[in-house]
């Protein structure tokens, strides 16, 4: 290890990874200068570093709009300062990237890399290759556990794993930051060598950083990561016959880009946000992609394989359900338990939807009546702060504890000095702690959210209990009284059995290996498939449906209600108008929603497939008067600068001229933004309510047959100069701006 070592990082994403790093550094003899944005977030880390010997710290203070950059880099131009003299530079996050470039380029002597661990090797050839975006990392040394697990039940039938970890590096940055980041990455990744090869138990492990400081929509975000692996792969593909991803948004788009032609590419799906991703018109079409790529894809559980077969019914053929592995041998059964179950335990991120909340207000509940109670949590999240005041509000300081996280191999013995696992979500797409519980003999007490429900499918009552998922704390305060009073007839050495046989390595991962090997994506556990069925029933009734998922619609068959038209050219609440449309479907009404958006918006909204949508979005975009204004207000101008950007760019040592060029098309966005507005909306808005009745008439007008329609809804401003023509032309037509759920009531 180099003897003098400079590190930095000027964001706050990377503080974990920052300190175990300096850490090793210093451990092996390394004399370390730390330097690092002047933040809260530094705060704990820096108490502790500081007081290692060799390791010395500079804080850089943020100037305009909270960014280190201005005065990161004066400190690079101080002969004298910590940059000088340094023969290894690392940058620990992107925001420091820009940074070390400049700095390498005034030192050039300096050796530049993203992590102390060796870089530089080879990205091996591989038999078996996984791609994933979570793996333990010393940022994050819980994430991708399972991945880790589902790889190590495998890695003995190969004799050359790889495991490439797409490691995203976050964070908020200025305009002008963020456009360095961006550039000095491509620079620093076209290069190669940056991503270290490291040797784990399972294989090689190749870390691949992403920075990307704004992640929104998911389309870019992995394109940014297919880019980043692809430019770290040999020949710009992966070299392995057998490809294993891990989520299709992200491993799976991976595999199917850069995978070999005649690789076998697997996918597994274990994404509980997957609403979120079907959501997203881009992220859609590349999960089609992956399944049309996959030979086989599967999910770890029913619930989840159904809700991609909802979707993608044409690709059902190629799902299957193969559980996460749970290692059993690293949950030894622990002692006997007390039949009154006075110690719970929760495990788990600290959020809303894991049903922490109402976790803690049962307990109360319970704590009412028995004083020797206690709960605890383990885990980080957004409501942290907001259990630990209502605990001092409850007055329950003393009974209820919350415990950072936990490494995976620390779960088990946490496990073992409680009496009862307490898991209240509203959804789970696995729910590995209920199995991991039932490995070390906890009972458990759980809602039916999916995962657990097809987890403990069969053996319910000898490990524990299901009850309803639910927003009043009685509910689960009440099933713990009844769970209590059966505890006597729990089985824990039976449950565990059957789970072990389900989920344990062996078991996941002889059916991985025939899924390599060729077979057909297996079904799930018979009685769990059954469960789910129920399960999915049981959410239905609690209203649990999920926000993008579309509302059920009765049909009336025989002659309808009457016939509508809702007019909803530009409304400022859509999902409004989707639920009154499904409102009038409901009731017997044919409908016919006539809209200047987009056809594909309106079935994200979940409008009734029965209801025929007319979009006048394109006609409108043909206008010539909206058309002049894009073209030389947008499009003329980002033309040239594309074009100046790309000549700066031939510079590939040199980052100003690019950089000058982003800033000005910074200052267009801006401007031309401000112009359309002010300036043009304004005056487009006096016109446009005239143009869109135009253009009604002429491309939807013929196909609705006014004749027959009784009624048109009037939903937003530039649908009046429509309805009120409409009106005129048409004495018979019932015309409002009232979206009278109740119109047809009394026909």
């Amino acid at each position: 290890m180099n003897s003098h070592v400079l590190y930095l990082a000027l964001g706050t994403y990377r503080v974990r990874a920052a300190r175990e790093h300096v850490r090793e550094l210093a451990g092996a003899g390394s004399r370390v200068a730390l330097v690092v944005v002047d933040a809260p977030e530094w705060s704990e880390a820096l108490a502790e570093l500081s007081g290692l010997a060799g390791v010395e710290v500079t804080r850089v203070a943020p100037g305009k709009g909270g960014s280190p950059w201005q005065a990161a880099k004066r400190l690079v131009a101080d002969k004298s300062g910590p940059f000088a003299g340094a023969g290894l530079l690392i940058a620990g996050d992107a925001q420091a990237l820009p940074i070390a470039w400049i700095a390498q380029r005034r030192y050039p002597a300096t050796e530049l890399r993203l992590e102390p661990s060796a870089t530089g090797a080879p990205v091996p050839a591989s038999d078996l290759a996984v791609i994933t975006p979570w793996y333990p990392s010393p940022n994050n040394p819980y994430a991708g556990s399972f991945v880790r697990a589902a790889t190590a039940a495998v890695a003995g039938h190969f004799e050359r794993v790889t495991v490439f970890h797409t490691e995203d590096w976050s964070g908020s940055a200025s305009a002008a930051l963020n456009d360095a980041i961006k550039v000095t990455s491509s620079r620093l990744q076209e290069r190669g060598g940056l991503a270290p090869v490291l040797d784990t138990p399972e294989g090689s492990l190749v870390r691949v950083p992403v920075p990307l400081v704004h992640r929104k929509n998911y389309a870019p975000w992995v394109s940014a990561q297919a880019e980043a692996l692809r430019r770290t792969l040999p020949g710009g593909e992966i070299d392995a016959p057998v490809v294993h991803a891990h989520t299709g948004i992200y491993g799976g788009v991976l595999a199917s880009r850069l995978a070999r032609p005649d690789a076998r590419v697997i996918v597994t799906e274990h994404a509980s946000f997957l609403d979120k991703v079907f959501a997203q018109a881009p992220a859609r079409r590349l999960y089609r992609e992956v399944l049309e790529r996959a030979d086989a894809f599967l999910c770890v559980s029913a619930r989840l394989r159904d809700q991609v077969a909802a979707r993608f019914p044409e690709y059902a053929h190629k799902l299957g359900v193969v559980p996460n592995v749970i290692g059993f041998e690293r949950f030894a059964p622990g002692p006997e338990r007390s039949p009154r179950l006075l110690r719970w335990l929760y495990v788990g991120r600290l959020a809303a939807p894991k049903g922490v909340t109402e976790l803690l207000e049962a307990f109360a509940l319970v704590a009412a009546k028995e004083p020797e109670a206690s709960l605890t949590l383990v885990g980080h999240g957004p409501v942290e702060s907001q259990l630990r005041s209502r605990a001092g509000e409850l007055g329950l300081k003393d009974r209820v504890r919350i415990l950072p996280p936990v490494a995976p191999d620390e779960v088990g013995g946490i496990m073992r000095e409680h009496d009862l696992l307490v898991h209240a979500s509203k959804a789970e797409t696995f729910g590995m702690t209920v199995v991991e519980a039932v490995a070390t003999g906890l009972p458990v007490l759980v809602t039916r959210s999916g995962g657990p429900e097809e987890s403990l499918a069969g053996i319910e009552s000898r490990a524990g209990a299901l009850m309803d998922i639910s927003d009043d704390p009685a509910v689960i305060a009440d099933a713990y009284w009844e769970l209590r009073d059966a505890a006597g007839a729990l089985d824990p050495a039976g449950a565990r059995e059957v789970l072990a046989e389900r989920y344990g390595s062996e078991a996941v991962a002889r059916r991985l290996i025939e899924v390599y090997e060729g077979a057909v994506p297996p079904a799930p556990v018979p009685d769990a498939e059954a469960d789910a069925e129920s399960a999915d029933a049981g959410i239905a009734e609690s209203g649990e449906t999920g926000a993008e998922e579309a509302p059920v619609v009765p049909v009336r068959r025989g002659e309808p209600l009457g016939r509508a038209v809702v007019l909803a050219l530009t409304p400022a609440k859509p999902r409004r108008i989707v639920d009154f449309v499904n409102h009038l479907v409901g009731q017997g009404v044919e409908v016919i929603l006539v809209t200047a958006r987009s056809t594909t918006q309106w079935e994200n909204l979940g409008v009734s497939p029965s209801v025929p949508v007319y979009s006048i979005e394109m006609a409108e975009k043909k206008l010539k008067i909206p058309r002049g204004e894009r073209f030389l207000v947008y499009r003329a101008p980002r033309a040239a600068l594309r074009r100046a950007r790309r000549l700066a760019a031939r510079n590939r040592d040199a980052i100003g001229p690019e950089l000058a060029v982003a800033s000005v098309q910074r200052a267009h966005t801006r401007v031309a933004n401000a112009f359309h507005k002010k300036v043009w909306s304004r005056t487009y808005t006096e016109v446009r309510p005239q143009l869109l009745s135009r253009l009604v008439n002429r491309q939807a007008l013929p196909e609705l047959n006014l004749d027959r329609v009784d009624h048109v809804f009037v939903s937003d401003v530039n649908s009046t100069v429509t309805g009120w023509k409409w009106a005129k032309a048409h004495p018979h037509l019932k015309v409002t701006t009232h979206l009278d759920r109740e119109t047809y009531a009394a026909e």
